[in-house]
């Protein structure tokens, strides 16, 4: 049976990151590929770090450790699997976001690199969603008034423009496509269904 394809969608908050997932994903079922969408951190890592920030200050070691360990059991048990039955994976964020967001110095950089790559498969696809980050804050805030959603720890514009910059730099160092997420969906959908 052929492999399937793993694609990762990276990108601060407020890109469109989850939208085009699901759009791709619609497009790949009516190509008859099965294919699933997986995210990172999982959402019940997501409600944790949320309750865990909310009551203490938590270190950036202690998120990679946590990080690590989801990523880890979502790979193990729905990644590889997935990608064996030649079914294709839209994973919402990677190790990359690791690298960006709790990758604070030199050595948790280098400690993110070696522990992911232990068991983090290499992406056939990796898009990088690149937005104004005032505009990302501004699409982030409608979502929380619209649908109750938390703001997150990093949904501050001076954190997604700190993001946003982290990603820049690190995104040099991969092969990947970029997406201007300020474009029409539809749009940004075309784009994409174009690399398969």
């Amino acid at each position: 049976m052929k492999r399937g394809k793993l694609i990762v969608f990276e990108g601060i908050s407020g890109t469109g990151k989850e939208t085009q997932a699901k759009l791709l994903q619609e497009y790949l079922v009516s190509r008859g590929i099965n294919s699933q969408i997986v995210y990172h951190p999982s959402t019940d890592l997501k409600d944790i770090l949320s309750i865990w920030r909310s009551e203490r200050n938590i270190h950036a070691l202690t998120e990679i450790y946590l990080l690590l360990a989801d990523r880890s059991s979502c790979v193990n048990q729905t990644i590889i699997p997935a990608l064996e039955r030649g079914e294709w994976v839209i994973s919402l964020r990677s190790w990359i976001s690791a690298l960006v967001y709790q990758g604070e110095t030199q050595e948790f950089r280098r400690m993110i690199r070696e522990e992911f790559g232990r068991f983090e498969p290499k992406p056939d696809y990796l898009f990088y969603f690149d937005i104004d980050p005032t505009i990302a804050y501004d699409r982030a805030r409608d979502r929380h008034n619209r649908t109750g959603e938390p703001m997150g720890k990093f949904e501050t514009p001076e954190n997604l423009t700190d993001m946003r910059s982290r990603y820049l730099t690190v995104m040099k160092s991969m092969p990947h496509s970029t997406v201007n997420a300020l474009a029409v969906i539809d749009e940004i959908h075309r784009k994409i269904i174009k690399f398969f």
